[in-house]
């Protein structure tokens, strides 16, 4: 039905504008148009797809604005919005405000098409979509530069804002390798300048118009031609202006093109270019063509189309009223019998739903049960481990007290350190919430200050950088043995001979691994003969402390290495770990 009455308003046109039977390829674009609108259109209603109605909707606005009938392309854009924009921001919504903007331009609306210029650009840099940031950009220059050229001098910022927006989009078209979208922009910069009388504005039009040579955009070309001969008018280069003019009409008539603005274009400058070579008859025979084109373009593209498309509008509001009857009497008779269906499923899964929800609440109350009692063993465990640790650490500290050999004595020591590092784990595992895990910060702070508090150095305050997390018992004793040789020895090398000791601990995460470093200000050591774990700072690798060390990083499989600070003081251990 719309199909005949698209021939109806064709044949309508022709009848009343004999003209138009000299230009079918117009009427066949519009036709082709208005035939795809409404297949998209059946397609989404058999499909029952919001989205592709959006777009039916958006495509009968395109083509409602290329006829003049910005009215009802208003309304069908409105109604594609309506369904776009409560399903959050794309690149669909975005266009549609930007075609929302363009068309308000086309009626004067400058401050509506500011406001939907901006609706486009704010959604577009939120998407970042490069795409539409150039349609935008581009729509919002527009819309400034046709308010400076029609207030100025008195709106110069709008000037400003219109070459701010355009220079937006060409970056955008860059990032695009999009050469026609910058094309574009240089075909409207050159429009903007030349309006303002600027000197570049020839260099921006000649840029468009090599672009659109190389890309073979006869429509756009044309139109550039007859700026850029304009220009040339201008600035008395009068050669070529017409080369310019005579290459756009040749390429215009070849291409039937039928593009009334581009036509009257042409006309307007080819008609000054014969006023200012004294050519006042060919001037006077192209005024009286312009003038004639001039009224057809009005007659064919605002009555003709808009009487052909209100008369669609009006029979598809028809068929719609009797669809829509038709499909409330179907929806009725299921509706009824979705609601019997309904209450009969409803009630089976009422039943179902109760019987398993017992069935879970029984299986929960006793999972909890086991769930607890395991949790009360687990904590048994942690407390009597920590407990039997504590005991042996007693037991070894007045072993030492016994001990007269000075040597025996530090060893012994130093086993109760180790055992205490251990124990500190078990209980953190005891008082914590978690089970399995030791809060890092505190299990290392408390190492630490256990050690400096034994060999008398509780006043020293380290500088701690640790991350905030959790450890696994087979990553917390390890690394608390590692802490435990380190600190004792900064205790027993670093700090005696030092008026100011210092020592730093820091524990960081590298993605999915830990990064632990510990220094000190003490005189350091030579890495290339030397360790420092027993009474004599120069021995052998082989003491019993580098050999803790190497068995409890191969342990967490890891990596560790010593080092030295500028001008010799101070040693640095760096240990990386996966977690």
């Amino acid at each position: 039905m719309r199909s005949f009455f698209v021939c109806l308003g064709g044949l309508w046109l022709i009848a009343f504008h004999p003209g138009l039977a000299q230009e079918p390829s117009y009427l066949k674009v519009q036709t082709n148009r208005l035939q795809k609108a409404q297949q998209t259109e059946q397609e989404a209603l058999i499909k029952r797809d919001s989205l592709l109605l959006a777009e039916a909707y958006y495509l009968y606005g395109k083509t409602y604005s290329f006829t003049g009938d910005y009215q009802n392309a208003h309304r069908y854009f409105i109604k594609s919005l309506r369904i776009l924009e409560p399903k959050g921001f794309s690149e669909q919504l975005s266009r549609l405000y930007y075609r929302l903007s363009n068309i308000e331009i086309k009626q004067r609306h400058l401050a509506e098409a500011v406001r939907y210029g901006r609706y486009a650009m704010h959604i577009a840099r939120a998407l970042k979509s490069d795409t539409a940031l150039s349609r935008a950009g581009i729509g919002l220059g527009q819309a400034y530069a046709n308010i400076w050229t029609s207030q100025r001098p008195q709106a110069r910022t709008s000037y400003d804002s219109s070459l701010f927006f355009y220079s937006e989009a060409e970056a955008a078209c860059r990032r695009l390798n999009d050469t026609v979208g910058v094309a574009d922009v240089y075909a409207a910069l050159g429009e903007l300048l030349a309006s303002a009388r600027h000197p570049q504005a020839a260099t921006y039009l000649e840029k468009a118009l090599t672009l659109f040579q190389a890309k073979k955009k006869a429509d756009i070309l044309v139109k550039v031609m007859s700026q850029l001969a304009g220009i040339y008018l201008d600035n008395g280069k009068l050669d070529k202006a017409w080369q310019l003019l005579n290459d756009a009409e040749k390429r215009y008539k070849l291409r039937n093109l039928n593009d009334y603005d581009t036509q009257i274009g042409i006309d307007v400058q080819l008609v000054r270019y014969y006023e200012k070579t004294n050519q006042w008859k060919l001037a006077y025979e192209r005024l009286r063509q312009l003038e004639s084109l001039q009224n057809y373009a009005f007659r064919a593209d605002h009555q003709g189309a808009i009487t052909r498309l209100n008369v669609e509008y009006e029979t598809e509001k028809k068929e719609a009223q009797l669809k829509a009857q038709h499909r409330e009497l179907i929806l009725r008779t299921e509706n009824l019998q979705s609601q019997r269906r309904f209450t009969i499923t409803l009630s089976l899964l009422l039943a179902l739903v109760t019987a398993m929800s017992l069935v879970f609440f029984r299986l929960n109350r006793r999972n909890q049960r086991i769930s607890h009692q395991n949790e009360t063993l687990v904590k048994e465990q942690n407390h009597r481990v920590k407990n039997n640790l504590q005991v042996v650490a007693s037991l070894l500290n007045l072993q030492a007290k016994r001990l007269s050999d000075e040597s025996a004595r530090k060893a012994v020591e130093e086993s109760r350190l180790r055992i205490q590092a251990m124990a500190i784990v078990h209980r953190r595992l005891y008082d914590g919430e978690k089970l399995a895990q030791i809060d890092l910060d505190e299990f290392v702070r408390e190492l630490v200050q256990g050690v400096l508090k034994t060999f008398g150095y509780a006043s020293l305050e380290p500088h701690f950088t640790i991350v905030p997390m959790s450890l696994t018992v087979d990553k917390a004793v390890p690394m608390g043995l590692i802490l435990n040789e380190l600190i004792t020895n900064a205790c027993k090398y670093a700090f005696p001979a030092n008026a100011t000791p210092q020592l730093w601990i820091s524990c960081r995460q590298r993605g999915a691994q830990l990064e632990c470093t510990v220094a000190d200000n003490g005189p350091g050591f030579d890495t290339t003969e030397t360790s420092f774990w027993d009474d004599n700072p120069v021995i052998q690798r082989t003491s019993f402390g580098m050999a803790l060390i190497d068995a409890q990083v191969a342990q967490l499989s890891g990596t560790y290495s010593f080092s030295t600070g500028e001008g010799g003081k101070g040693t640095q251990f760096s240990m990386v770990y996966k977690l």
